[in-house]
């Protein structure tokens, strides 16, 4: 009976601190503080608190209630993480909208894949959307979409190889490339001309978190070098999303947002990018919504995000691994 005392303290102590974590990540209590490795692992943090409760639900244990209260002040953040969605057939048309980081369509053959572009070609074929916005788009590598008369590519920086592209059935104008401090990434920013409106088109690629297998082994000497890049990432990117908000700022069309943010729905840039925002994945998405393919825990780092005028239909993640990253895609409809 002792040992069964103390196991059952010892689990207590630990999903209580667990679940201490998981309000600071979340920031369910209002405290505004940003940890990137809590702000990077919520999902996992959330996945094992799950794990508890059902470990106490089976047991009838009282601590059962420890994960009822953090869910509940953390019920808009469990939002952004997982969405309970029927697979409801849209019955209205709009604007198809799909996002995709392409990773140079394997240019450096990092998939064991053959003929990555004409794979990624086939498969915008069958989703057939209006405008796909694709982050690091290599051109010399890229295979030829027939079915979209328009296409603006941009580097990323002067006379390079790998930037922003938007391919479209519909007119798109007054391309611009939009570039970041000190960084090689960036984006574009595009006006389409959908049936008698116009409305404008952002295409981003944020700083990357260049996580790599050793930055998920638990030694004091990679945590310590894992924590700080993280943050050094984190700054930049608050500062790329300020740049670029006001750069929004001066916009006066309904502005859709197709963004690799290389940050979680949890992280402090997102929220800003929201703030005046809809996510479409939180409106109309499922599941975890997962857009990286990170074998740990699911990772949602690339969004659709639009007006809050710009009515989402439905939202899809489409699970088909010819990049690091999945496509996503929303049907939109405005006004």
């Amino acid at each position: 009976m002792k040992n069964k005392s103390f196991l059952f303290k010892v689990a207590l102590a630990i999903n209580f601190i667990l679940l201490l974590l998981q309000l600071v990540a979340l920031d369910s209590m209002g405290l505004g503080l940003e940890i990137p490795m809590l702000t990077l692992g919520a999902p996992l943090l959330c996945l094992i608190n799950f794990i508890f409760f059902i470990f106490w639900v089976l047991r009838f244990k009282w601590p059962v209630l420890l994960f009822i209260i953090a869910f509940v002040l953390s019920f808009d953040s469990w939002q952004l993480y997982y969405q309970f969605k029927s697979n409801t057939i849209p019955t209205s048309k709009g604007l198809h909208v799909m996002s995709y980081n392409v990773r140079s369509f394997n240019r450096f053959k990092w998939l064991d894949v053959e003929d990555v572009p004409a794979a990624i070609a086939n498969f915008v074929a069958s989703i057939d959307p209006d405008v796909i916005c694709f982050q690091e788009y290599a051109k010399d590598n890229a295979p030829f979409f027939e079915k979209y008369p328009y296409q603006v590519f941009l580097p990323y920086v002067s006379n390079g190889r790998i930037g922003s592209c938007i391919i479209s059935k519909y007119p798109i104008m007054n391309s611009k490339k939009i570039t970041f401090k000190a960084s090689r990434n960036g984006g574009m920013q595009s006006d389409l001309v959908w049936k008698r409106d116009t409305l404008r088109l952002y295409n981003i690629h944020f700083e990357s978190l260049r996580i790599n297998s050793k930055d998920t082994l638990f030694s004091a000497e990679y945590s310590k070098k894992f924590n700080t890049k993280l943050q050094r990432v984190f700054d930049i990117q608050k500062k790329q999303v300020a740049q670029f908000e006001a750069l929004a700022s001066t916009n006066r069309f309904p502005d859709i947002l197709c963004t690799d943010l290389n940050n979680n729905a949890f992280s402090k840039s997102y929220k800003t990018l929201v703030s005046t925002r809809t996510d479409s994945f939180k409106e109309k998405g499922k599941g975890f919504g997962a857009t990286y393919q990170f074998p740990y825990f699911p990772l949602r780092i690339d969004y659709i995000l639009t007006a809050p005028n710009i009515k989402v239909i439905d939202f899809q993640t489409h699970d088909i691994a010819l990049s690091d990253h999945k496509p996503i895609t929303a049907l939109l409809q405005w006004p």
